[in-house]
């Protein structure tokens, strides 16, 4: 497989440029319905003469926060929009879990803020859009009139209910008309202590009438805030969709096309619900009925962070970086404005609290609603229906084994031991396999060398002596075929797989510390797991039985798979989450003690005959 997708990869066939400039007007007209990214659009040129000034104009702007056990939100009554949301603790029928930002430690809490607050252009989420760009500022920039509220801060616990109302009424006079349209806008939020899921109800008239093709927007970049540089465990915030009864992703930097700053993706079909987030939380807006329309706005930025090694390589040379393209993105869900509610999940995407809400949500709109897509099983359709039934039954494993143990590094360890201890039958079998084909291998070789001697004498390959020497070649290899070796590996390749979207999605094991390691969900700071997983791996392959190397060549082969394959698997799984390295290095020693095992039962009697 690594030798294929490795000619594909850098020896494949280009495409001719001249083909693809020909075709390029085509492809970009069928971008919006095929779901590819296409530039956004420039702004529209503005139309106003004048604008009426709202009484809400007149005051500054006001900020009410609402805060729950679960969680604190920031609303300003400027464009009526949430500028903070910080997620507390995450509830499920496993327990509660606080929950705190990336680089948190024990001493330092750092909230976990999912709104980025570095937001020069208000590109906050609830952000309503038109279609057309001046009355969208209007709705979006104008000071909104608090309704009933008169304290800055509610709290609401149990089960309690409360609702922010923000009302805008406001005129437009147009150029080219000389007309004046009054504008009246309504946005009502209702939040409840203990549910994750808030409703967002939008009330729109412009000229009496309730203004048509209205979007929620959802985002920019929803998801911790904390983290400064994102890589292929710890996602960008993506953008995701439930569509015609499937699930519908794109990573954030698929937005926006190559050597472009911003692009959009339009979605066809019905859509369910749409939502952005990173690996672990996010944020999802389910209509009331289906809709369609759903588009995906995406900007690229370069950000400023705190020096680090990007990869093995630069950790090596001590080299560091600086500076890194970040990708937002925003989800354009059209909404209707006749005041009808939308559904807004907003916290984790563990998959033990997006069950919950799965029938919670499927109640509350009338259809079935499956948020648990939100998570990110794998980006291959193909390979979704194969991992994620593996990734969730692990989930409920470890976390059944968290429960008798109370660590999650030690549940790893119980589960890697028991399910390693399952394979030692099978084990045993293909090692005895290898052995009966090693005591094969010097007749294999003096058969080898009388085919060599006859073919430089002239003899044809269909010469009777040449296919009696072949004969006895397949009668050795048949009584000790060693393919039961690649049994186990295959076996344990799904498993390891689902193991590792179950590591990297599963909220518990984030922060979760084992020894050293200080989140089980995150990279060895240290990066001795890695080296630690390395050398376990070369030791395990030195004392495991082999297929017989006949020919200097094969030996040489076989040299190189034992000490050369532990350091390219360092290079490759150099920064992958603890989790994950803890299972494999730990199996890699549970393999160790059972090879022992192995070669003491499978002793031959020649080499007990030599010990005595």
């Amino acid at each position: 497989m690594a030798v294929l997708l490795g000619w594909s990869y850098f020896f494949a066939p280009k495409p001719d440029p001249n083909k693809a400039n020909v075709n390029a007007n085509t492809e970009t007209a069928a971008a919006n319905t095929q779901g590819t990214p296409v530039p956004a659009p420039s702004a529209e040129k503005s139309e106003i003469k004048a604008i009426g000034t709202s009484p809400a104009d007149l005051n500054p702007p006001k900020t009410v926060t609402v805060q729950s056990p679960l969680y604190k939100v920031v609303l300003d009554s400027k464009g009526a929009l949430p500028t903070s949301w910080i997620l507390t603790k995450n509830v499920n029928s496993y327990g509660d879990k606080e929950l705190w930002a990336d680089k948190s430690t024990k001493d330092v809490k750092i909230p976990l803020e999912l709104i980025p607050q570095s937001n020069p252009n208000r590109e906050y989420p609830f952000r309503l859009a038109t279609g057309n760009n001046f009355l969208d500022t209007v709705l979006n920039g104008k000071n909104y009139e608090l309704v009933g509220v008169t304290q800055e801060k509610l709290e609401i616990n149990g089960s309690e209910t409360v609702s922010v109302e923000f009302v805008l009424k406001d005129s437009i006079t147009w150029t080219e008309s000389g007309t004046t349209e009054p504008i009246e806008v309504s946005k009502k939020l209702t939040f409840r202590a203990d549910s994750s899921i808030a409703d967002v109800e939008v009330r729109a008239k412009r000229a009496g009438q309730t203004i048509e093709n209205m979007k929620l927007l959802i985002g920019m970049a929803i998801g911790d805030q904390g983290i400064q540089v994102h890589n292929y465990y710890q996602v960008e915030p993506e953008a995701v969709a439930y569509v015609a009864n499937t699930v519908d992703r794109h990573a954030a930097y698929q937005v926006v096309p190559s050597g472009q700053t911003t692009g959009k993706i339009a979605v066809a079909g019905e859509i369910d619900w749409a939502g952005v987030g990173d690996t672990y939380f996010g944020m999802a807006a389910i209509p009331n009925q289906k809709t369609s329309g759903l588009e995906f706005h995406g900007t690229k930025i370069t950000k400023d962070v705190d020096p680090y090694f990007n990869g093995i390589f630069a950790w090596i040379t001590r080299t560091k970086t600086s500076k890194v393209d970040l990708h937002l993105v925003t989800a354009h869900l059209p909404v209707l404005a006749d005041g009808s509610p939308t559904k807004v999940y907003v916290g984790s995407k563990d998959y033990f609290t997006l069950k919950k809400y799965n029938d919670q949500l499927s109640n509350d709109v009338g259809r079935q609603v499956h948020l648990s897509e939100f998570i990110n099983f794998s980006w291959y359709w193909w390979f979704r229906p194969l991992i994620q039934p593996l990734a969730i039954g692990l989930l409920y494993c470890l976390t059944f084994i968290y429960g008798l143990v109370g660590n999650y590094g030690i549940a790893i360890i119980v589960f890697t031991l028991i399910f390693y201890s399952i394979f030692f039958p099978l084990r045993w079998y293909s090692s005895k396999s290898f052995k009966k084909a090693q005591a094969n291998a010097p007749k294999m070789k003096e058969l080898q060398d009388k085919m060599k001697a006859m073919q430089k004498k002239g003899v044809a390959m269909d010469d009777p002596k040449m296919r009696a020497l072949q004969m006895e070649q397949l009668k050795l290899t048949k009584d000790a075929i060693p393919i039961g070796g690649c049994l186990p590996l295959l076996l344990q390749m799904p498993l390891f797989l689902a193991f590792f979207v179950a590591v990297t999605i599963g909220l518990d094991f984030r922060q979760s510390s084992f020894l050293w390691l200080p989140d089980l969900a995150a990279n060895d700071p240290w990066h001795i797991l890695e080296f630690l997983f390395a050398a376990s791996m070369a030791g395990t392959m030195i004392f495991t039985p082999t297929a017989p190397a006949v020919t200097d060549e094969q030996k040489m082969q076989q040299k190189l798979m034992t000490y050369m394959m532990p350091i390219m698997m360092l290079w490759v799984m150099w920064g992958y989450p603890a989790g994950m390295l803890l299972y494999w290095f730990f199996g890699n020693i549970v393999s160790f003690g059972q090879q022992f095992i192995i070669n003491h039962l499978n002793k031959t009697p020649e080499t007990e005959e030599k010990k005595a």
